[in-house]
């Protein structure tokens, strides 16, 4: 008797698990690989020799990263599903980020004292490319937004669907709109836990 999960045609696409991309194939194509990075289909690093990754690094579906000057990431950092960076100029990441879903890093913008966007010649445009810095431990929630030209500091935290316009001060939980401090973190804690995972992940390499 054939049973209902037997009867089934193939599971479509769309019901199916993300596929990593195969090292080898990061390896040869971006700038730099580390060790155990994870990269999945469907999302999108142009171009890839611009970009380095650091060691066990996540990217998810969905990710788009159009390097412009160039995109680094650190080692442990994690870009979730539908987050971007954009904008042409330069972007780094340091150990321990989180970019949340939906996330935008953009690292330059049009001036609006002219014609404006791709389609038009390069000479009648004014383009700003900067950069955008997010260093160790440090988290941005869901569907933020951070422009062109800010740091954010080590272990700051960004609430969720916040708007980042101006450098961030470390340890510090920012939210609202504007963006005001509402807390803050335990700098202690968070490295010392940072050391024994570094530690115990050297210990487990064979290398």
């Amino acid at each position: 008797m054939q049973t209902k999960a037997s009867s089934r045609p193939a599971c479509p696409l769309e019901f199916k698990e993300g596929k990593l991309l195969p090292i080898a194939t990061l390896q040869q194509w971006l700038g730099r690989c580390g060790k155990e990075v994870k990269v999945y289909e469907g999302s999108r690093l142009v171009p890839p020799e611009r970009i380095s990754i650091g060691d066990h690094s996540q990217i998810d579906e969905g990710v788009c990263i159009f390097a412009g000057e160039g995109v680094e990431i650190g080692s442990n950092v994690h870009l979730a599903f539908g987050s971007s960076i954009s904008g042409g100029g330069r972007c780094i990441l340091h150990d321990f980020v989180g970019i949340g879903a939906g996330t935008r890093l953009i690292t330059g913008t049009e001036l609006v004292h002219g014609l404006t966007n791709p389609t038009i010649p390069p000479n009648l445009r004014t383009v700003e490319r900067s950069q955008v810095v997010i260093l160790p431990h440090a988290l941005v929630f869901t569907n933020s937004i951070v422009l062109p030209g800010v740091t954010i500091g080590e272990g700051a935290v960004v609430s969720a669907g916040s708007i980042v316009h101006r450098d961030l001060k470390p340890w510090t939980i920012y939210g609202g709109n504007p963006l005001v401090a509402v807390g803050s973190r335990s700098r202690e804690g968070i490295l010392k836990q940072a050391h024994q995972f570094t530690r115990a992940e050297k210990a487990a390499d064979p290398i």
